[in-house]
């Protein structure tokens, strides 16, 4: 089996640009799972433009993106789309790729969905017009761990996946330990679904970033989303992939919430088994937050760590070693954060074996 990983995004623009910085010579991506918002709107804003270019980057790479229009509330422009979000974006992105790169395009779908295991007709009828027009693979995402559920669930996906491919996604969620109780559950629902499923078909999905940043000290925090996976796949065997939600809280933000201000400067920093936390506070400057270079202390701090990987080693460890003091960059919105660790983030995990993740 060929393991592969997965990322959960929240539509977020950090997200999306850690995405069009993929090399063309990645030989491993990652898969991406994208959660649509509401904000991801076709009649306004960028985030509906980065989302459509990120997706044809993953095309191009060979690894469509997996979209969930599940968070997607009814009034949602994308919702309210003639054919639904589904179909909208598939003609987005198809014709998006096929305008880039022409005859090179690859032969793959714009993008693979996924639908929730208690899914609706509708829904399920989405994924059947899509099918009729590009073949492509269905997954299932498991909130709900009653193993019970699936035979059901498989019974109902199975007409709108037309004999391709379906996957299961548990996701556990925010993890802060490893819940004994929650853990049985979990491996009781992921043997079932390798049961039905077969071999390289089920991923376990979880975060630990906190949602809260709290203090400034850099801590070293573990990451018990791979002690969950490593517990789930060794009770379920070799076919089980992992997942995280990279470096965001894995709970969605609420659609139509007022924009925040401007977070203190902050960076998840992904190691083996482990994530650095680092939060600067910025001073002020004639009423005005230094943001930036609060920002370029933390790249200073992080830089000289040991656990730092190296300039060359994505494209977000090469900003963030050029955000140091005399490194001619500088960086003060929380999507360039993001960005960055992200982009470290993803390269850890396609370039990292299943025991160093």
């Amino acid at each position: 089996m060929t393991f592969t990983p997965l990322v959960a995004m929240q539509s977020k623009m950090g997200e999306f640009e850690s995405l069009l910085r993929l090399a063309d010579g990645s030989t491993s991506v990652p898969r991406v799972v994208v959660d649509l918002r509401d904000e991801v709107d076709p009649a306004s804003g960028r985030l509906m433009t980065e989302l459509v270019k990120a997706a044809v980057r993953l095309a191009y790479l060979r690894q469509p993106m997996w979209i969930d229009a599940g968070p997607l509330s009814a009034g949602a422009t994308l919702s309210r789309q003639p054919g639904g979000a589904f179909r909208f974006l598939d003609d987005r992105i198809e014709a998006a790729l096929l305008e880039e790169h022409g005859l090179l395009a690859p032969d793959v779908p714009a993008f693979v969905p996924v639908v929730p295991a208690r899914s609706t007709d509708e829904q399920l009828s989405g994924v059947a017009l899509l099918q009729e027009h590009r073949s492509r693979p269905v997954v299932v995402r498991f909130r709900d761990l009653s193993a019970g559920l699936v035979d059901d669930c498989l019974r109902r996906v199975s007409p709108a996946a037309r004999g391709n491919p379906v996957h299961a996604v548990v996701d556990l969620g925010f993890v802060e330990t490893v819940d004994a109780p929650r853990l049985e559950l979990a491996q009781a629902l992921v043997r079932t679904l390798t049961d039905r499923l077969g071999p390289s078909s089920t991923t376990v999905l979880a975060g630990s970033i906190p949602r809260q940043r709290d203090g400034f000290v850099t801590t070293v925090r573990e990451r018990p989303e791979v002690v969950l996976w490593g517990e789930i796949a060794q009770t379920a065997g070799s076919e089980v992939h992992y997942g995280d939600y990279g470096v965001a809280h894995p709970d969605r933000p609420a659609p139509g919430g007022s924009s925040p201000r401007t977070p203190y400067p902050y960076l998840y920093y992904t190691v083996p088994s482990r994530t650095i936390a680092m939060r600067r506070k910025p001073a002020e400057r004639d009423g005005t937050l230094m943001t930036g270079e609060a920002f370029t202390d933390l790249a200073d701090e992080l830089v000289a760590r040991p656990e730092f990987a190296g300039s060359t080693y994505s494209w977000g460890d090469h900003a963030l070693a050029g955000c140091r003091r005399g490194g001619g960059r500088s960086a003060a919105t929380a999507s360039k954060w993001v960005a960055m660790a992200m982009s470290h983030h993803l390269e850890h995990l396609a370039k990292r074996s299943p025991a160093e993740l």
